[in-house]
């Protein structure tokens, strides 16, 4: 019988949950390590829909990428706050696990998903945490000559969504560097690069992108986590043997 901490020791095999950034919050964050493993959850975050949904379907343990709590709180109240959430878990029993930057910088985690979705050529980390190579949440990499309109168009359609650019359309893209969710910090690390491709670019790291010639495609925070999302469950279902997504399917809009 698998028990939660199993499951942990096995992500942490496959992940090595010690990439994730210092600031992070990662592992069991709710949950008896000793308790069996039983149905397991994928979720990409546990709103308030996704945590009706676990309780629903009698989910025993959830494997979240972003974290619930990242705050320390001394309150526990049931209601809408993230406190809330995790009393009602706990109070259903259910085991929570975390990935979040850990995966993002894992070998086949969410920045390699979205390098590939991307169409990126031999990625490389950057945006590493004290220059420590298992800690690079960023990829970067060469790219088939495209134009930033044509790669705009690409990056809509395998995210699904409109996306914000900042760069003349007509200029040509050779190298490309991602970062999945809030990645307008990387902007210098992503400098020599001819594009930038993340989610949540502030006003002024645009500025200073475009002083330096770094074209920027914003795609949204979540939309440029969905390929790792993807990839999540695919290490999970290979270590749970009862395991489904909880939440809307991530790509909703593909057949």
């Amino acid at each position: 019988m698998m028990l939660v901490q199993d499951l942990v020791d096995a992500i942490d095999a496959a992940i090595d949950l010690t990439r994730a950034a210092s600031w992070d919050r990662v592992g069991l964050q709710i949950g008896d390590p000793g308790a069996p493993v039983g149905r397991v959850g994928v979720c990409h975050e546990l709103t308030p829909d996704a945590v009706d949904e676990v309780i629903a379907n009698a989910i025993d343990t959830v494997v979240v990428y972003h974290p619930l709590l990242f705050s320390p709180t001394t309150v526990f109240v049931d209601g809408p706050t993230a406190p809330g959430r995790a009393l009602r878990l706990a109070i259903a029993g259910v085991s929570v696990i975390v990935v979040h930057t850990a995966f993002d910088s894992a070998p086949g985690g969410t920045a390699d998903a979205l390098a590939s979705a991307m169409g990126i050529e031999d990625a490389v980390g950057f945006g590493c945490e004290d220059d420590d190579q298992r800690r690079c949440i960023g990829r970067v990499g060469s790219i088939p000559e495209i134009s930033l309109g044509a790669l705009e168009v690409r990056v809509s359609d395998a995210l699904g969504v409109v996306v914000r650019v900042s760069g003349d359309s007509n200029t040509l893209i050779r190298r490309a560097a991602v970062v999945p969710g809030s990645g307008g910090s990387f902007v210098t690390g992503a400098l020599g690069a001819d594009v930038l491709i993340t989610g949540d670019v502030k006003h002024h790291e645009v500025a200073v992108a475009s002083e330096n010639g770094l074209a920027v495609i914003d795609a949204g925070h979540i939309p440029t986590e969905r390929p790792g999302f993807e990839a999540l469950y695919d290490v999970i279902i290979t270590m749970a043997h009862d395991s489904q997504r909880i939440g809307p399917d991530p790509y909703p809009w593909k057949d």
